[in-house]
């Protein structure tokens, strides 16, 4: 039975499972965002974490050590993004399997996915720390560089399968209808993230060695607390069982996800094009402040991130219902706080730039003030950031995978990586901060438009 055979007599059922009348309720604005803001919590905290790191590392190691760690996170990255991919897009799949009312079938797809996405792990992790050294040479390191990168690296990708693994059970705490437990994994891995970091750098003094050793053993901590809760049946509706092959579900859930993957790999390939630039444009300095600019730019992320895969399996379940009416309301609402933050956004990073900066690079006053300038440019963006990601995410949550990857590649590889290349050969080496604005103007604008071409058609409006 497909989503758009079901009456009204099905999806009163379905309400009556438990658990699932979370997913089926109606959603006002300030019910959504409070649904949502576990989620905008649970991503908060993983980017929060992240830049402790960085704040260890500045501080205690220097800028070369900053710099050095910002060089290979890319690559990090966008090996890892096969678990979002498999979580966002396996969540639209389970999704629409409980708004059919198959918690059974929903339960056996959901631990496949957990499973291939731990295999996929292991295999890409052994892989990853064998051509590490290679990599980072790839990725721009310097000689001096090259050898605190690779360590980082090497240790980091010990836990690659808990981090893909983190990512898959972070999201489908909200396909089981408590986003709240998500919440307590980034919590978990944050805490002792930083306990670890304080510990490990500032007591014995180990460096970028401490850094990411720190990472590791939070990713371990709160991948296995999640294994834990879901073996259990702690989570929701949800439940880890005895892996099992079913039909079709991890194509759909790849093809479906693949365009979170290419949007999350996409803006890590875009980090080393500005790395290379600013290299070359302005020496390590440059790649220093470019580090501050992408911690404050992975928080706001984080909200416009925790907003849109809050909500993406409310939109999923809705779908599998065929209840055109809540996907609507859904869109509406979910797209006037999408505005809202935007503009939230903005003006917070206008007001913290210089604290922001101090707290990174107080040490070097040309570093500080380097960092400011582009900072205040670079966060004009923030005002559209949140377009492309509501767009490709609402897309996703349909399971129109094609559409969502479109807008994800050509938001990054063709806007974003044009301006990173093609700025600075016309306009000099500062307009190098203004990339991310003329990306984020041309990706809205094509975004905006593909929603309106489309919203008849899956019930938005």
């Amino acid at each position: 039975m497909t989503g758009r055979q079901f009456d009204n007599s099905t999806v009163t059922t379905i309400r009556g499972i438990k658990g699932m009348d979370v997913l089926s309720q109606h959603f006002t604005k300030s019910k959504l965002l409070k649904y949502t803001l576990p989620t905008m919590a649970m991503m908060f905290i993983s980017s929060a974490y992240g830049i402790i790191d960085g704040l260890f590392v500045s501080n205690l190691v220097g800028k070369d050590a900053l710099a050095s760690m910002t060089i290979v996170l890319p690559f990090i990255v966008i090996v890892s993004a096969l678990g979002i991919m498999m979580g966002s897009g396996g969540s639209a799949v389970v999704g629409q399997l409980l708004g059919a009312g198959d918690r059974k079938g929903a339960n056996r797809a959901f631990s496949l996915i957990a499973w291939a996405t731990f295999v996929t792990g292991v295999v890409c992790s052994v892989l990853g720390m064998a051509f590490m050294d290679e990599a980072v040479v790839l990725l721009g390191a310097s000689a001096e560089m090259a050898p605190m990168a690779a360590t980082y690296g090497k240790i980091v990708f010990l836990c690659l399968p808990m981090f893909m693994l983190t990512y898959v059970f972070e999201m489908f705490c909200s396909v089981a209808g408590k986003p709240g437990f998500g919440f307590l994994s980034s919590l978990t891995a944050g805490v002792v993230n930083i306990g670890l970091d304080a510990v490990l750098m500032g007591v014995f003094g180990m460096g970028i060695e401490g850094a990411a050793t720190a990472t590791c053993i939070a990713e371990y901590s709160s991948a296995m607390l999640m294994v834990v809760l879901f073996a259990r049946g702690k989570v929701g509706v949800l439940k880890l069982v005895r892996p099992r092959w079913v039909q079709g579900v991890l194509p759909r859930s790849i093809v479906n996800g693949v365009s979170e993957m290419v949007g999350c790999a996409a803006m890590s390939v875009v980090a080393t094009a500005y790395n290379l630039q600013l290299m070359n444009l302005f020496g390590p300095d440059g790649v220093a402040a470019y580090a501050v600019i992408e911690y404050a730019s992975m928080l706001i992320g984080a909200a416009f991130g925790g907003l849109t895969e809050g909500m993406a399996p409310l939109m999923s379940y809705q779908h599998g219902a065929g209840n055109n009416h809540e996907k609507r309301s859904l869109f509406g609402n979910g797209a006037t706080l999408t505005a809202a933050m935007g503009i939230g956004a903005f003006l917070v990073a206008q007001l913290l730039a210089q604290p922001l900066a101090f707290a990174f690079t107080g040490y070097d006053g040309a570093l500080m003030a380097l960092t400011i300038h582009a900072f205040r440019m670079y966060s004009i963006a923030f005002l559209l950031m949140g377009v492309t990601y509501f767009g490709s995410v609402m897309f996703t949550a349909v399971e129109n995978g094609k559409i969502s990857a479109l807008i994800s590649f050509v938001h990054t590889f063709v806007f974003e990586l044009g301006s990173i290349i093609l700025l600075p050969v016309f306009f000099g080496a500062d307009s190098i901060w203004w990339s991310i604005v003329v990306a984020e103007v041309a990706a809205s604008i094509l975004t905006i438009g593909l929603v309106a071409r489309h919203a008849k058609g899956y019930g938005w409006r």
